[in-house]
């Protein structure tokens, strides 16, 4: 009797017991069940358990646990209750039936222990797990995913990456991103990504990659990484959206404001070339017009034969010079307006020799020594009637205005440039000219800066428009009595 004493006594200083009868009409209740219900022993006896009923459970759950314990079996299962306050607990629950001699239920011990801090946190947890469940459907439906683990290796992908990547998951995972690579990117863009997720933060950006079928698409990224412990990465989930549409629309934008800006660059020009030319025409055309209107004047109002022969006489030189001033703007424009130019592959250094054979005469004459440095380039792509007609107006001035005082002596040089630019020179010891004078003029249609009869101030205005036609620029450099520089930089295109 001691020993059960004993075993009551433990019993209802670690457990929740409740004694009913056949009926399931308490009978007793030990403090641990007061307090947990709230209830006095006297609110409880001769109650049912329905006094402590929270509703969770169905019908079915009841008529079970009463099936299996009047039927004298154990039942053991987890209850929801709720105490007087209206709160409610949960009990980790053992009903055991005491028979009679006849194998009948004449009471039940209920033996509970209380759950409710567990049952809490598996709610918590299960609410957490439906959550991330939650987000992880709507991450999956709206975006595309992809898992890695610490060293880059596709662990996980969802249907929106195998869709825009046109591969499977089977074909994705093991594999590194680099299946995907478009080569868009540059090297130090990748390792600037890496270091980024490797130190722990966040990387975001637009990547343009490559589908299984060759077809490109970009994709606004964010890399994000996991950290144990340490704080180091252990893996990273990349989600993703595609933007390739927009991309496209801000290409399309891109391009049409190129072309725009060209458009206005075009105009620019073509406006420019229109106030040059109408200022070339007012300049150089109205004084002949005049002379010509003037002679014009006196053959009408003059009476004699002579007179009016001798102003013809005077007319033909005056059409003559104003036929070669609209020959040579007739040129000029032609230049400017050849944009379908053909563009020659030649040698250049063999080109300068043919250009030189046509003034062997002057050069002998004037004993001039003409060296020619191509500094290994050889053959170039340019328009070669315009290389030619460079080459010969500027050697041809070399020659023109050289130095009465020395031997003249010319270097024709060309030499390469960073990229695909090559720079060619003309340098002479000639008679120079004062650039301080004469630099706004230099390149001026009929200007010309030394007293010689067969100077035009054409040459350089003409090579200054083949140049530039081939996209290129001109300059020189200059002092009167040492000679003259003039360099022309082009764009190579057999580069």
């Amino acid at each position: 009797m001691e020993k059960i004493a004993d075993y009551k006594y433990a019993l209802d200083e670690s457990s929740i017991v409740a004694i009913t009868d056949h009926k399931g009409i308490i009978t007793y209740v030990n403090d641990n069940f007061c307090r947990i219900s709230k209830y006095c022993a006297e609110e409880l006896i001769g109650q049912d358990h329905r006094i402590i009923n929270s509703g969770y459970h169905s019908r079915e759950f009841i008529k079970e646990l009463w099936r299996t314990i009047a039927n004298g079996k154990v039942w053991k299962g987890e209850i929801k209750n709720r105490a007087k306050d209206g709160t409610t607990y949960w009990v980790d629950t053992t009903i055991v039936p005491f028979l009679n001699l006849e194998k009948k239920p004449y009471q039940y011990v209920a033996i509970r222990s209380d759950i409710t801090d567990r049952k809490t946190g598996e709610e918590e947890l299960r609410k957490s797990l439906k959550e991330i469940s939650d987000y992880k459907y709507a991450l999956d439906e709206s975006s595309i995913v992809a898992v890695t683990n610490h060293k880059g290796i596709i662990t996980h992908v969802n249907t929106n990456f195998c869709r825009i990547s046109k591969y499977t998951a089977e074909e994705l995972v093991g594999k590194d991103h680099r299946i995907i690579n478009s080569g868009y990117h540059s090297k130090d863009f990748i390792i600037e990504l890496w270091n980024t997720i490797k130190s722990g933060r966040v990387w975001k950006g637009e990547l343009k990659n490559k589908a299984k079928d060759g077809t490109i698409y970009w994709v606004d990224t964010t890399i994000v990484p996991f950290l144990n412990e340490d704080g180091k990465p252990y893996q990273y989930l990349a989600i993703r959206s595609d933007i390739t549409e927009r991309k496209k629309g801000e290409e399309q934008i891109k391009e049409s404001n190129e072309r725009a800006v060209e458009h206005a660059k075009a105009l620019q020009y073509k406006n420019e070339q229109l106030v040059d030319f109408c200022n070339i025409v007012s300049h150089n055309l109205r004084a002949p017009l005049i002379n010509i209107s003037m002679l014009v004047d006196y053959i009408e109002q003059s009476d004699s034969d002579s007179e009016k022969e001798e102003m013809l006489l005077k007319i033909k030189p005056v059409i003559n010079h104003l036929m070669e001033v609209f020959n040579e703007l007739v040129e000029s424009i032609q230049v400017k307006q050849d944009t379908d130019v053909a563009y020659d592959r030649f040698d250049l250094k063999e080109c300068i020799e043919k250009i030189l054979i046509g003034f062997e005469t002057q050069i002998i004459d004037s004993e001039a020594e003409i060296s020619i440095q191509t500094d290994g380039i050889t053959d170039i792509q340019f328009p070669h009637k315009y290389i030619e007609s460079i080459f010969s107006n500027l050697i041809s001035n070399a020659l023109k205005y050289s130095s009465g005082n020395r031997k003249p002596l010319i270097l024709v040089k060309a030499s390469k440039l960073k990229e695909d630019k090559i720079l060619l020179t003309v340098s002479d010891n000639g008679l120079g000219i004062d650039l301080k004078l004469h630099k706004d003029q230099l390149f001026k249609i009929r200007k010309t800066f030394h007293l010689h009869p067969d100077a035009k101030g054409f040459g350089l205005f003409m090579t200054k428009t083949q140049v530039e036609a081939m996209g290129g620029r001109i300059w020189a450099e200059s002092e009167p009595g040492e000679g003259s520089t003039f360099f022309i930089e082009l764009k190579n295109h057999l580069v």
